[in-house]
């Protein structure tokens, strides 16, 4: 039994990044296009494949509704930081404010 594939060690999905996920359902996808699999572990291996395309779709929804939350409170201007500082890396003059010490620097 130590040859049957499905037999693995049970796979904490939920602790998974989109990257590791992504990883594993690729390596699925690989062993059922190979073939020469059992109809028990081809269907087992489609399972797995599910439960973690439905890890990856979870974590890219997530993804998404935190970036479109940065976004509106970015162009709001209400991302927690006063006027000055909403306005970007640029100050009202459209120059940078690279914090070099220009301003008050006697030579």
């Amino acid at each position: 039994m130590a040859d049957d594939p499905t037999s693995e060690p049970a796979l904490d999905v939920n602790s998974l990044s989109f990257e590791q996920a992504f990883q594993r359902l690729g390596e699925l996808a690989e062993s059922l296009d190979a073939g020469g699999l059992t109809l028990a572990d081809a269907t087992a291996r489609y399972e797995q494949g599910m439960v973690l395309v439905q890890r990856c779709n979870q974590l890219l929804n997530a993804a998404e509704l935190k970036i479109t939350s940065l976004k509106d409170s970015y162009s709001q201007g209400t991302n927690g930081q006063d006027s000055h500082d909403a306005q970007g890396p640029g100050d009202s003059n459209g120059q940078e404010d690279d914090d070099s010490p220009r301003e008050g620097l006697l030579l």
